[in-house]
């Protein structure tokens, strides 16, 4: 079974245009309602950007975009394709990177109190700013789980924990990718990931769980 890491940079790769908040919308609409294996993966794979043509070696090439990232997405991918290559380390880095570059939620930032009276007649003025792109929720949700995967696959139980938690404050509730994901076996069984999951996943309770009991 492919690990989520897998599936989303090949989604990146099939896709030309995969920016913005409508984009992290489908990307996540995409793993939460359909299933890791089996009709998704058959149709990215026989995508002509995904053919034996792209092979691992050549998706870690170094370029413009996965050697100086400027935005989320792009150190997203470049996270994803060491992921895939196995190197969990580097690929740590270029999630925890990402979170701190533009996303696709455009914002304003105060930066200073503008001094005298306001245009209206007011005692104080107001403050000045400037246009920002921070990381909507689908961005958390995404950086949180790619960040889980990096520690658990390098043995962070504690720290894949807690970024998995933090993607489920953020709303990601697909709890059986969780489960089925290969890059974050190594939490399966351990006493933290199964308290996190009693506490988050209704199944995980039994069937008094299903009615919020």
């Amino acid at each position: 079974m492919k690990s989520l890491a897998t599936i989303l940079l090949i989604i990146a790769t099939c896709t030309n245009a995969f920016t913005g908040t409508t984009s992290r919308r489908r990307i996540l609409k995409q793993q939460q309602q359909q299933p890791i294996s089996g009709p998704i993966i058959t149709r990215l794979q026989s995508s002509p950007s995904a053919s034996s043509s792209s092979s691992k070696s050549e998706q870690s090439k170094p370029n413009a975009q996965t050697s100086s990232p400027s935005t989320f997405r792009e150190a997203e991918v470049a996270g994803l394709r060491l992921m895939q290559d196995g190197r969990h380390e580097e690929a740590l880095k270029a999630f925890q990177k990402a979170m701190s570059l533009p996303g696709s939620r455009p914002d304003i930032l105060r930066t200073a109190n503008v001094p005298g009276p306001s245009p209206v007649g007011g005692s104080k003025g107001g403050t000045e700013g400037r246009s920002v792109q921070n990381l909507d929720e689908f961005e958390y949700q995404a950086a949180h789980y790619n960040v889980a995967c990096a520690h658990a696959c390098l043995g962070n139980v504690s720290d894949a924990v807690n970024n998995l938690q933090k993607a489920f404050e953020y709303g990601f509730d697909n709890f059986a990718t969780v489960r089925a994901d290969p890059d974050l076996g190594n939490l399966e069984g351990t006493r933290e990931f199964d308290a996190l999951m009693k506490k988050w996943d209704p199944k995980s309770r039994g069937i008094m769980g299903l009615f919020g009991k």
